[in-house]
């Protein structure tokens, strides 16, 4: 079932939403704006290799080269 993820451009709040066949109009679950702009989100994936899930891949834990830990990068906190 996909899950999206949306920021709230009024407050800032982060959301989630499980979308199946919606028709609705998406609103902030804190502030009820329309005006939301759905964020890029890394999927989960899992193999058999011996690299701790810890561990980020070979193209960063976004897939971008040398993108983990730089300001604005998927991973910085």
């Amino acid at each position: 079932m996909p899950i999206y993820e949306y920021r709230c451009e009024r407050c800032g709040q982060e959301n989630e939403f499980l979308i199946i066949g919606r028709k609705e109009k998406l609103r902030c679950k804190q502030c009820g704006s329309e005006d939301l702009t759905k964020l890029l989100s890394a999927h989960n994936t899992s193999n058999s290799s011996s690299r701790r899930s810890s561990e980020p891949g070979p193209g960063g834990c976004c897939g971008a080269p040398n993108s983990c830990g730089t300001p604005g990068s998927c991973c910085s906190g």
